[in-house]
């Protein structure tokens, strides 16, 4: 309780909260100065207004103390104190600090302001701000964003027959699961009703977008166990709207997701669409490619073609690589320009690496074992295989299992498979050698490395990518090019390999500058193990 004087000091009990000391002049003057500038005139109106009524008084105001410049929320509440004569001389009553109150209260109004109470999602206020800024970040960037509307199938019949706290769980347990799909980056948001709204920031292509749909899709068809039934079923269709493609603001983008959403409720339900029927298309066929490709494995339609590496100066056929082949049951057979960029998004490479390697090395033992003269195979192995498998445990059980001789096995990594760090490359690197395996890089010149960098890998062979062959003689620069590389890997003693050689001339070229061995169309296209083995006797009989 304090007894502070309507004209006069005020009880140093104040003190602490105000953040005043003894040399504070504590008239009302001074006392004034303590009130934020945005506060003052209205709280010294009130109480001039509570002297001259006599009215209990009821203030909420903030401080800012000066013993450390913080603003402080403060809360008086009292009465006036009159003397004999009916004049005020006291407002009596408490000042609390309400700060900590205050704060939490902002939170609150926060929480209530930009997310939903059921689902604890962003609401469509947030998911607004939060897109506008996302086109201004990606704008500079050059990047996508998808915005995926989602409409439920089935709710409105659980909502019905189950009650509505059986439908607000089903809703907070979509929720969880949209969330659980999504990275860090990305927002799921509740546009109201049974209607969600998902986010997704910088994404490389439309096939991201489609995948994370695809996702949502599945997970959302599984049974849900809710307190009233342990297995009730609902889907979802989604609408998928792209920036930049199909619109440069929120709401554009907003119209497109929700006509979209419309294609893909007309188109059956328990899908997605993309505001262009042509992406939509486009993005299924992709899907179920990769649907397809996921048991391509189990269902033995892989198959192995092998490609003759010859020696640049016997003409003779030393070696071959290994080159994957799909068999499509839809499509027929299907380049490996199409579909092992979607097994490398999937891990499926993981999968399908191995089953090739297995296989190569299966059949060069078998070759073996037939009395052909011993040869190098050389697999391709994925930055993915490489960075994120354990290639090193893989090769050692294939070689044990198959039997195939380990100095006859060569690994083809490319430049994008040992960026990153160096250290954990040269330690993979390494291991595979301490194996008995030869180590070539793939496709050099079209990645971010050098021969410089090279140097500190234990490499054996470096293969110069086809891009520098196709245009000898006609292009000087492919030439320079293509004849730098062969000297400079000379000089880090790594032997040469030229993919791709398909005329005389160029060939008359790699011998003119040291190539030491090449592949490509002139001496043979990719072919079955048969027609390989077949050309191996030819060899031996010549």
């Amino acid at each position: 309780m304090i007894r502070r004087p309507v004209a006069g000091k005020a009880p140093p009990l104040l003190d602490q909260i105000f953040g005043i000391n003894a040399d504070f002049k504590r008239d009302l003057t001074h006392w004034a100065t303590l009130i934020h500038p945005e506060d003052r005139q209205h709280t010294l109106d009130r109480y001039q207004e509570i002297i001259g009524s006599r009215e209990r008084f009821l203030l909420e105001y903030r401080i800012i103390r000066p013993s450390d410049g913080e603003t402080r929320w403060v809360i008086a509440r009292g009465d006036i104190e009159s003397d004999n004569e009916g004049h005020a001389r006291y407002l009596v009553g408490t000042v609390q600090d309400i700060s900590k109150r205050k704060a939490d209260d902002d939170d609150e109004i926060q929480q209530l302001a930009l997310y939903d109470p059921l689902t604890q999602l962003p609401n469509r206020r947030l998911l607004q701000e939060r897109l506008k800024h996302s086109i201004e970040v990606e704008r500079r960037g050059g990047k996508k964003i998808a915005f995926l509307m989602l409409d439920l199938d089935r709710f409105k019949s659980v909502n019905d027959s189950q009650g509505h706290q059986a439908g607000d769980e089903l809703l907070q347990q979509v929720a969880a699961r949209i969330t659980a799909l999504l990275r860090n980056v990305d927002m799921v948001a509740r546009w109201g009703g049974d209607e969600f709204v998902v986010l997704l920031e910088d994404i490389a292509h439309s096939d991201d977008a489609a995948r994370i749909a695809g996702a949502i899709i599945t997970d959302l068809s599984k049974p849900f166990c809710l307190p009233q039934c342990d297995s009730v079923q609902i889907g979802t269709s989604i609408g998928i709207s792209l920036y930049p493609e199909h619109g440069d603001s929120y709401e554009i983008l907003m119209d497109h997701a929700d006509a979209a959403l419309y294609q893909a409720k007309d188109a059956g339900r328990g899908c997605f669409s993309f505001f262009s029927k042509d992406l939509t298309i486009a993005a299924r066929e992709h899907m179920e490619l990769e649907t397809r490709l996921s048991r391509a494995v189990e269902k033995q339609e892989l198959s192995v073609l092998f490609q003759p590496q010859v020696n640049l100066i016997s003409g003779r056929i030393i070696g071959a690589e290994a080159l994957v082949r799909w068999q499509d049951p839809i499509e027929g057979l299907t380049s490996p320009l199409k579909f092992i960029p979607i097994a490398e998004k999937t891990n499926l490479i993981v999968e399908i690496g191995g089953w090739v390697l297995r296989e190569t090395c299966r059949q060069g033992r078998q070759w073996l074992d037939e009395g052909l003269a011993p040869l190098t195979l050389a697999v391709n192995v994925s930055p993915h295989q490489f960075q994120r498998s354990d290639i090193c445990a893989l090769v050692a059980t294939v070689l044990k299992d198959t039997g195939f001789p380990a100095n006859q096995l060569e690994l083809e990594i490319t430049e994008s498979g040992l960026m990153g760090s160096q250290d954990q490359a040269t330690v993979i690197l390494n291991n595979l050698r301490a194996l008995g395996i030869r180590l070539a890089i793939d496709d050099f010149g079209t990645g971010y490395s050098s021969l410089a960098y090279l140097k500190h890998f234990p490499l054996d062979i470096l293969k110069i990518d086809k891009s520098f062959i196709d245009d000898i003689p006609f292009h000087k620069d492919d030439m320079e090019i293509a004849a730098t590389i062969v000297a400079m890997g000379h000089i880090l003693g790594f032997k040469v390999l030229a993919e791709g050689v398909e005329t005389p001339e160029q060939l008359a070229f790699l011998q003119e500058k040291g190539c030491d061995s090449y592949q490509g169309y002139i001496k043979s296209k990719p072919v079955s193990a048969h027609e390989f083995a077949e050309l191996l006797r030819k060899q031996a009989a010549a």
